[in-house]
């Protein structure tokens, strides 16, 4: 068997792009628009975070890839490795799967040490399961601290409308009554920034972080060919945004970033939105629509937002490795807020209410 060589890269420009692409979209089976290196591009231009990239060659072919960024933990002198924030970052590898494997998991091992107290490997989809004896035997641990719902758009809107609830079905005439439209317009440098400044103040009524305006040109500069955004408006006016993620490698439009007006939420814009998304997406030819990630609590607005449009409920899985005392103190004391700010990621698509 031929030696493996691995690399630890702090960007992503330092590894070439087609190479890492490839094995996230035609080998590995696993990847998703979140670990492309376009995406990981942006992030980096628009959050100035420290990348560690790492990369596991065999006989000088690319065989393996594992994107993640050193992130703090707020209020300490503390950081950890994990995902962009929104992104993935499995291990995504392309053959030798076990000796791959162990070499990416024995290379961030290396990289958590001193102030550096954790890692975080949070897969695109289920297939992480496959490792989960082996991440057990390296004191990861699973945990699921969100969900998101995935909604079956592989048929004719009848058919979805059929799954929706009947209080969803109301709020949808409503909002035709009201005279709501909602459509996909052009993304374009006016479009993010006008978008720009609608989610910052939704964010900001939420108390939530959102996406940064320079995280959304940057997102506009490389990966705007991926980019969908939906505008609903009343009396010619906005009345919330989407900005939408087109996941190729999975066949999956991602309801990411949301805009919303709350002057105009008796009028339903955001069901007329979600439509309008969905029916998009239909046309498009993708096989599902992911409304984001959301609180796993029933009682929560979202998550009784997402449910009645007939999704199904999937947990957000992750693998959370903590080499820390004080990190396994808090992790063992079942610390959700401290553990939460830690491995957090933020929820998406999310309609005030």
């Amino acid at each position: 068997m031929s030696a493996l060589t691995t690399s630890v890269h702090r960007s992503i420009t330092e590894v070439k792009q087609g190479e890492w692409n490839a094995i996230v979209a035609q080998q590995a089976d696993t990847g998703s628009v979140f670990e492309r290196y376009e995406w990981l591009r942006a992030y980096e231009r628009g959050t100035g975070a420290d990348a560690r990239h790492v990369q596991v060659r065999k006989s000088g072919t690319l065989v393996g890839v594992h994107p993640s960024f050193v992130r703090p933990l707020p209020g300490t002198p503390f950081r950890f490795l994990g995902p962009a924030r929104p992104g993935t970052n499995g291990a995504l590898i392309a053959t030798d799967e076990a000796a791959v494997f162990a070499a990416i998991a024995d290379e961030m091992a290396a990289l958590t040490s001193g102030r550096t107290i954790g890692h975080l490997l949070r897969p695109a989809g289920d297939r992480s399961l496959r490792y989960g004896t082996r991440l057990r035997e390296r004191d990861y641990y699973p945990s699921v601290r969100d969900c998101r719902f995935v909604l079956d758009i592989d048929r004719p809107w009848d058919a979805v409308l059929g799954d929706l609830s009947g209080k969803k079905r109301r709020n949808l005439r409503k909002a035709d009554e009201a005279g709501v439209t909602a459509t996909d317009v052009p993304v374009t440098p006016d479009s993010i920034d006008a978008f720009a400044g609608r989610h910052a103040d939704h964010m900001t009524r939420l108390g939530g972080d959102g996406a940064s305006p320079a995280l959304l040109r940057a997102l506009l500069a490389t990966v705007g060919d991926r980019l969908k955004l939906f505008r609903a408006t009343v009396d010619g006016e906005p009345a919330g945004e989407l900005l939408a993620v087109l996941d190729d490698e999975r066949g999956t439009l991602v309801l990411l970033f949301p805009a919303y007006d709350p002057a105009n939420f008796t009028q339903f814009p955001s069901e007329a939105l979600y439509r309008a998304a969905i029916q998009w997406g239909i046309d498009a030819g993708y096989a599902t629509c992911d409304f984001g990630e959301t609180t796993p609590e029933f009682t929560d607005g979202t998550f009784s937002f997402k449910t009645d449009f007939g999704g199904e409920v999937r947990p957000t899985l992750r693998w959370e490795r903590i080499d820390s005392l004080v990190g396994r103190v808090f992790y063992l004391l079942g610390s959700d807020r401290v553990v939460g700010r830690l491995f957090g990621a933020g929820r998406s698509a999310r309609p005030e209410r």
